[in-house]
């Protein structure tokens, strides 16, 4: 590769690093966004919730129409973070397929183009976010599994109301562990969901 050709591999390369960055910008601003209009319209809900309370026959159809569309949202959202989430991880990826271009072009001033990995010389420019995704558990510390803790949550309440509902206080016994049970499908199903994502990036 002679001299022109190398010039403009480096700038397509640098534009290229710039795109990307601007796109995992744009991926970090949604992850924030989401999950605050989804709190918003949660807590308010709540509140709207507590002043029916008092009379059962306002409480039941606000209910039945507020939990569902809430467990609804919940989803969408939650979903869509984990996608953001993945997202976020390719671009960065290739983000540091180019730092590790970079670093190759001096050996002199490699030390200025700092390494996402530990080791002195890594297999792979993904290792170190590899790691990350693959051995400190997303699933338990991303954004998503917030918002997943709250749908799930509205699913297992909604689950054991609509017991309470449908055969009385009496079955509020019955209606706690099976809300309960919901939620731990819920979660369980959520974890398996955001590990494969994540688990088609970095494997």
């Amino acid at each position: 590769m002679d001299s022109q050709e190398h010039a403009t591999v480096l700038g397509a390369r640098t534009t290229e690093r710039y795109v990307l960055q601007s796109a995992a910008g744009s991926a970090i601003s949604e992850a924030g966004s989401r999950p605050t209009a989804f709190v918003l319209t949660v807590s308010s809900s709540l509140v709207a919730i507590g002043f029916t309370v008092h009379d059962d026959r306002v409480f039941w159809p606000f209910v039945s129409a507020v939990l569902p569309l809430l467990f609804g949202l919940g989803a969408v959202t939650t979903i869509r973070l984990v996608e953001t989430g993945v997202q976020g991880l390719m671009y960065q990826q290739a983000i540091a397929r180019i730092r590790r271009y970079y670093r190759n072009l001096d050996t002199d001033h490699a030390v200025y183009f700092s390494k996402f990995s530990r080791h002195s010389d890594p297999p792979d420019t993904t290792e170190a976010l590899a790691m990350l995704a693959a051995k400190q558990r997303p699933e338990v510390f991303s954004i998503a599994c917030t918002t997943a803790l709250i749908t799930t949550a509205i699913a297992g309440i909604g689950t054991a109301l609509l017991i309470v509902r449908i055969a009385g206080r009496d079955a509020l016994p019955i209606a706690y562990p099976v809300g309960a049970a919901a939620f731990v499908l819920l979660m369980t199903a959520f974890f398996t969901y955001e590990r494969a994502r994540y688990g088609d990036v970095v494997e």
